[in-house]
């Protein structure tokens, strides 16, 4: 996906006028969102934009017929499967797929092996009986704050944060 603008920007990036862009937009070229009511602009993801003006230069002028578009999209069908063979693409499904079977048996191992062996190993190297909710909690925790993850969040950004944040908040009470 490339970086999304308006059309006063859209003009600027690829130097024609928005006038042009207007006659374009009714011809075929790609708006990811559409502005309602006054004062909200459409907005053009710039990568999609030039893709297809490339392909209306290829076209040299030239409208698409629907038989070559559905020739296009067959061969572009072909290409992804080709590729999906030779083990140059993976579905998104799939990957999703697998993730979340690697993330759940991570959290069973977790939550329900980890903590006691841990415990049990802790215990007979120092001589004193530890309590598996002493690890199990903090692993707890953690896959809270995690299974609450907004792929918007920012990954380097502290983990403790929503902790200190619900500090602060019982402390005002």
């Amino acid at each position: 996906m490339g970086k999304t603008v308006s059309k006063l920007e859209l003009a600027e990036i690829i130097g024609r006028d928005e006038r042009t862009l207007s006659r374009w937009q009714k011809d075929g070229m790609p708006v990811i969102e559409f502005g309602v009511g006054r004062g909200n602009e459409n907005q053009y993801d710039t990568q999609l934009v030039i893709e297809w003006l490339m392909r209306q230069a290829a076209l040299n002028g030239k409208k698409e017929s629907t038989r070559d578009r559905l020739d296009r999209l067959r061969g572009d069908r072909e290409e992804i499967a080709l590729a999906r063979e030779l083990g140059e693409v993976v579905i998104e499904a799939e990957m999703v797929e697998r993730f979340e079977a690697v993330i759940t048996a991570a959290k069973i191992e977790l939550l329900n092996t980890f903590p006691d062996e841990v415990a049990a190993t802790l215990s007979a190297r120092y001589g004193v009986q530890v309590d598996d909710q002493l690890i199990r909690e903090p692993i707890e925790s953690i896959l809270r704050r995690l299974s609450a993850y907004d792929e918007d969040d920012d990954l380097a950004g502290d983990f403790d944060e929503s902790d200190d944040q619900e500090g602060s908040e019982e402390d005002g009470e």
